[in-house]
């Protein structure tokens, strides 16, 4: 194999990984992008573990960690060079990624809309931070609540992920009903 080719092979990998999620259009898990890349045997799992890191060093992805999930998600100069460098993935590649996204965005949006998060904080509490996004990724409700201990905060992360669709209902008719009270009176 040539030197050329290996290069012109990694270059087109890292682009592989910045083009599925500039379409996607998400932040997606480290277990997904792999998933995707394993299943159409672009690559193996080190290496894509290695492209992750190198396309954060440069810049590209932005890497956060939410409790034990690692999410990567393009950023603006990473839109850039996928733009500028669109034209070096292959048109059956790009065919793949548009079936995959087209397959599993609606999938994928759904896992990420409902949120549940605890962090510990200086004097021994915990703050809970539960959220619901719609399927284009846009805030719906976010709710932040300090607690005493971490077997509350698991509970209330738990609670919010089976619940959510409730508490959402309850909540905006407490508001609507309160509303309609308060017109009563004036």
């Amino acid at each position: 194999m040539s030197i050329q080719y290996s290069t012109k092979k990694l270059a087109e990998n890292k682009l592989i990984i910045l083009h599925l999620l500039q379409k996607m259009g998400i932040s997606l898990s480290n277990s997904e992008i792999c998933q995707f890349l394993l299943e159409k045997n672009y690559m193996d799992y080190f290496s894509v573990q290695q492209y992750l890191s190198e396309l954060e060093t440069a810049g590209w992805l932005e890497k956060t960690r939410e409790q034990n999930n690692t999410r990567y998600t393009l950023t603006d100069d990473g839109e850039e060079v996928m733009n500028y460098f669109i034209s070096r993935i292959s048109d059956d590649v790009k065919n793949e990624i548009n079936t995959y996204v087209r397959e599993n965005s609606k999938r994928i949006r759904a896992e990420y809309a409902v949120t549940a998060n605890y962090f510990p904080e200086l004097n021994g509490d915990f703050l809970v931070k539960c959220g619901l996004c719609d399927d284009t990724g846009a805030t719906l409700m976010e709710v932040s609540v300090s607690v005493v201990s971490k077997n509350q905060a698991q509970t209330i992360c738990r609670n919010w992920k089976k619940n959510v669709n409730k508490y959402y209902r309850d909540f905006l008719s407490s508001l609507a009903e309160e509303e309609t009270e308060n017109e009563d009176l004036t």
